[in-house]
């Protein structure tokens, strides 16, 4: 495994990181378009206790998975936090405005 993707992995999972570098983490994770990467923002995100600014990097990362590959996971959106979830929107508002429709209520 690439060595700074798992770096960055570890950091995003580590509750005693600190929360500028567990946000720093979440927005530098967005560069790999891989599973492993995408399932520990996910786990993140999912967490409604942990830091917003955290949790909307993590959104945005999530965001920008989703376009690289073409695919809105509305399950996944759904079990999200708001603060993750907000971090989508704004994504997906500039890259894929198509899919604001997904969002529904």
């Amino acid at each position: 495994m690439d060595k700074k993707k798992e770096t960055l992995i570890t950091i995003l999972l580590d509750s005693e990181a600190s929360i500028a570098d567990r946000d720093d983490a979440a927005m530098d994770l967005y560069e790999y378009d891989c599973d492993l990467v995408l399932n520990a923002l996910v786990k993140v995100a999912k967490n409604s206790n942990d830091d917003p600014m955290v949790l909307n990097s993590c959104g945005e990362s999530i965001a920008s998975i989703w376009v690289k590959r073409n695919i809105f996971d509305k399950k996944c959106y759904e079990q999200l936090s708001k603060a993750a979830q907000d971090g989508i929107y704004y994504v997906i508002k500039y890259d894929r405005p198509q899919w604001l429709a997904n969002l529904g209520p």
